[in-house]
């Protein structure tokens, strides 16, 4: 039986089921690290907004029944769990019932699997203890809480663990005022029905609607949306100084800003790579006036193109190999032939986003010779845009605590491939650039693999032969906006009209609030 004698701990991204195959040169954590800053309390797997309102009211809902029926198990965190992991599967079967259509919710595969009873076993999906016996709703120990959301919500001064030897999560003050203006939205009856369905383990089928007022999108209550514009307008923390940081507000406004003058023109889908291009775009070309959080953006999309264009020379050497070993200079060879047949004079350009486009289209086409060509003059553009700003943007970053020092920290990865320039765009400068990505890939294949990945090799180089291991495929980091869109969709910021967004009253009001 699973027993959880530890507290769970903060974790910050969804899992994975391949092993560091998602970031082969090792240089994503440098744009994790500026998106972890600019947004704080949201993460790419918290689904919606209003799950930060249910997790606080779950909590002292807990506590406060546990400590009627058996005080000693109020601080156990094995009940809490337990407890926890039901009511987040009866949440799931609820917006099942009432809202089939909605997304963002945990869960939901397994409730639309198990639909079919009349009566819900919550224990027997739910219960961590089954999970040898049959398939259960959620396979981390600690429940979609666990997994996802006990690290946003301690980020938001929601939630907190007293240490010691209390080993179960608390709300804090501002937690408590959460869950008393979320519990505002549904009766006594509907809080004794859902404490007395995961507390016994069952609830019938028929019940599911009668508590459908906790539907995850649904926020009617003006107190409730009031509370998340106050929470997720507040301060992310404080500087060295005492200065107020407020990255995550101001990043909100860049988007509620982009959305209120091209939301338009723009599919919801597309929104953040659109915001992104936009800004970058901006900010070169008024790069003194640009405020900390709009840089950061910038730096981050830098960092994004400049690992499309880096990594392409490594995927160009995985989509060309074969699972049986074979000469390395015979691979490159043909690239070669592939790179000086492609170039059109009259085709050159240094428009960074035409030529990032062009890499894009390489892959679909699968000429992995133009794909070095194309990368190899996104590399020189990006560094030519940049190359004024470079010690301002090493300043800037250094202030803003982001490690420099990352491979994949753009201006230095630009430097560092610059070096292989003599003069001229050629296979030479190609080349180098291919080696470049196949040592930092094998190094930080080893890397992960002596830290518990298992293999992590895409390929593997010896005796002057090559072949491929696992086959990947070329990825953006996600910088969590997608998840940004969906909670400002949720508190009614920015609604749909027709198949675009708006920018609503409320945005306007938040907009136009300093």
């Amino acid at each position: 039986m699973y027993e959880a004698n530890e507290a769970p701990f903060p974790f910050w991204g969804s899992e994975t089921k391949t092993k560091g195959g998602r970031d082969p040169l090792a240089v994503q954590n440098s744009s994790v690290a500026i998106y972890s800053n600019l947004i704080t309390g949201i993460t790419n797997v918290t689904g919606r907004i209003r799950y930060n309102g249910f997790f606080c009211w779950l909590l002292t809902l807990i506590a406060k029944r546990l400590g009627k029926i058996d005080i000693t198990k109020i601080d156990s965190p094995t009940e809490q769990i337990k407890l926890i992991r039901r009511g987040e599967l009866l949440l799931a079967y609820i917006m099942l019932q009432s809202h089939r259509e909605v997304t963002g919710v945990s869960g939901s595969l397994f409730a639309q699997s198990h639909f079919e009873y009349e009566e819900i076993e919550l224990a027997w999906g739910a219960d961590y203890e089954n999970k040898s016996e049959h398939e259960i709703y959620w396979q981390n120990p600690y429940g979609i809480f666990g997994q996802y959301y006990i690290g946003a919500l301690s980020q938001l001064q929601l939630i907190f663990l007293p240490g010691g030897d209390h080993k179960s999560y608390r709300v804090t003050p501002e937690g408590l005022k959460l869950a008393n203006i979320y519990r505002e939205s549904f009766t006594d009856d509907v809080e004794n029905l859902f404490w007395e369905s995961i507390y016994n383990g069952t609830v019938a089928k028929d019940k599911l609607a009668s508590m459908s007022c906790l539907a995850l999108h649904l926020i009617d209550n003006e107190n409730e949306l009031n509370e998340y514009q106050r929470i997720f307008s507040k301060t992310d923390r404080r500087d060295i100084t005492g200065s107020d940081i407020r990255h995550r507000i101001n990043s909100i406004k860049l988007i509620l800003d982009y959305i209120r003058t091209n939301g338009k023109d723009v599919l919801p889908k597309n929104i953040v790579l659109s915001f992104l291009k936009y800004n970058f775009e901006a900010v070169l070309e008024n790069m003194d006036n640009a405020t900390s959080e709009q840089l950061s953006w910038f730096l981050y999309e830098l960092n994004e193109l400049s690992h499309a264009a880096y990594e392409a020379f490594h995927f160009a050497i995985l989509f060309s190999i074969t699972d049986e070993p074979q000469p390395l200079d015979t691979i490159l060879e043909r690239l070669q032939q592939e790179f000086e047949s492609y170039p059109d004079e009259s085709n050159l350009s240094e428009d960074i986003y035409l030529l990032y486009d062009r890499v894009m289209q390489c892959y679909k086409d699968k000429e992995y010779g133009s794909l070095v060509y194309e990368a190899s003059h996104l590399l020189f553009a990006l560094w030519n845009a940049v190359e004024l700003y470079a010690d301002s943007l090493m300043e800037f970053a250094q202030q803003e605590n982001y490690d420099v020092q990352h491979p994949g920290f753009a201006p230095s990865l630009l430097d560092k491939l610059k070096a292989c320039y003599a003069g001229t765009i050629n296979w030479d400068f190609a080349e180098s650039c291919i080696y470049h990505a196949i040592n930092d890939h094998l190094k930080s294949s080893y890397s992960k693999s002596t830290i518990g990945h298992g293999l992590a090799h895409n390929y593997m180089v010896e005796d002057e032969l090559i072949w491929k291991l696992r086959k990947s495929e070329p990825i953006r980091t996600s910088p969590r906006l997608q998840n940004v869109l969906q909670y400002i969709e949720d508190i009614k910021w920015i609604e749909l009209s027709g198949n675009y967004y708006i920018i609503s009253e409320r945005g306007l009001n938040i907009l136009n609030n300093d």
